[in-house]
């Protein structure tokens, strides 16, 4: 349900009495409000109409409290880069106010339409925002549309493809966000509460607490300036590069470069395969672990009905904690819904060692030298030298599991 308009902008007339309930009051004091109730009365006209059908609608206005009933966009804005960069401050501000499942329109929606450049940018920011929609009404009688530049659509293919290999990792934020009102794009500072550096940064942003996004949003820009949050160590997200974290880093960066990197605290879930599905349902998932102690709850149900209320849901608590020179990664389960998932692959970044051996269950999985045999088996493991990462493949343990991966020494000598 599509929501436009919902604030009544047009009634300029501020002391207009409006009805409600019986009860009257002027405009200016109701008008707040109003977007709610429009936003309530929806949602309660969608449950009678189907009562487990979940419901969804997108209200373009709201008051405090608009999360229980709609999500929200920021508006009609301006296509411009300065928008681009405005509209990420705004949604951070929303996540910060209750409001985590919000958006703006991608490529801008009033003026004409954005360059070639401006679009692809604005699209690969918006893949990381919560509501992603590209929506327009352009000035020039054009229609802001992914294809509107042919030798630039591979670009805003890579870049959406992303966004639904992140959708395991969305939808578990997006839970989080229903039970807890954690934000889901999240300021620096709020994961970084005791770096300065932070405070005054309105653009890079925690995607989750397990992926810092650095955007491309200057116009012609060959280089990008990439503050790291002290207190974290940091890698990148395609070569698994190290970094320290508290200094400032120069990217080289191009119209494909979508600049991310991985938290060493970071469990990131992402679908193994590019089916563009809405729901935590996904037969493939690939866990990147950072490879310091973390936690995350993987939630998963059936994207549509209101079942998970009654229990018909799967959260999966994922922790790792380094003990000495094991690291102990443990699956488990709460709720009676049963997922499609059956293969997980887990990337352990872990740079300054490969592993003396690995267990899963109790029972000690095989090794592979050649890159080759590993992806050609079904379980095993495998260490990474250029990506410094332990990765391992097996069954998704839909049970209570525990993966022991030990970085004993192995003295080949003294054997």
């Amino acid at each position: 349900m599509w929501n436009d308009n919902c604030e009544y902008d047009s009634l300029t007339d501020r002391s207009v009495v409006c009805n409600f309930d019986g009860k009257s009051a002027p405009l200016a004091q109701l008008k707040s409000i109003q977007p709610n109730l429009m936003a309530l009365t929806g949602r309660r006209a969608l449950l009678k109409h189907n009562p487990n059908l979940r419901p969804y609608s997108v209200n373009r206005g709201g008051f405090a409290g608009i999360q229980r009933y709609s999500q929200t966009w920021a508006g009609d804005n301006m296509t411009s880069w300065k928008s681009l960069k405005f509209n990420i401050a705004t949604i951070l501000g929303m996540g910060l106010s209750g409001v985590a499942n919000n958006g703006c329109d991608i490529g801008g929606f009033w003026g004409p339409h954005p360059d070639a450049e401006l679009f692809v940018r604005w699209v690969q920011n918006g893949v990381f925002q919560p509501r992603f929609s590209i929506h327009s009404c352009n000035t020039d009688n054009t229609v802001t549309e992914p294809w509107m530049f042919q030798d630039k659509t591979h670009l805003i293919r890579t870049a959406i493809k992303l966004r639904y290999r992140l959708m395991p990792y969305f939808y578990a934020l997006m839970r989080a966000a229903n039970l807890h009102g954690t934000p889901i794009m999240r300021p620096t500072f709020y994961e970084f509460q005791h770096d300065p550096q932070t405070y005054n940064q309105g653009v890079d942003f925690m995607l989750g607490s397990s992926l810092l996004v650095a955007n491309v949003v200057e116009a012609g820009a060959d280089h990008r300036q990439v503050y790291l949050p002290i207190g974290s160590n940091w890698y990148d997200f395609y070569t698994r590069q190290a970094y320290t974290g508290g200094q400032t880093i120069s990217l080289p960066v191009e119209i494909s470069s979508i600049p991310l990197f991985i938290r060493d605290s970071a469990i990131l879930a992402l679908n193994e395969n590019e089916a563009k599905q809405a729901s935590g349902n996904f037969p493939a998932l690939r866990l990147i672990l950072g490879g310091a102690n973390a936690q995350f709850a993987l939630y998963q149900d059936d994207g549509i009905s209101q079942e998970y209320l009654h229990g018909n849901y799967r959260e999966t608590l994922i922790t790792l904690t380094r003990d000495n020179e094991q690291t102990l990664i443990n699956f488990q389960h709460n709720g009676n819904f049963v997922a499609p998932t059956q293969e997980l692959y887990l990337e352990l970044i872990n740079p300054q060692k490969g592993p003396f051996w690995i267990s899963v269950a109790g029972d000690k999985i095989a090794h592979f030298l050649h890159r080759d045999k590993f992806n050609a088996a079904k379980t095993g493991w495998y260490y990474s030298n250029s990506k410094g990462c332990v990765e391992i493949k097996l069954d998704f343990p839909n049970r209570d599991s525990q993966i022991i991966v030990s970085f004993a020494h192995f003295d080949l000598i003294g054997m």
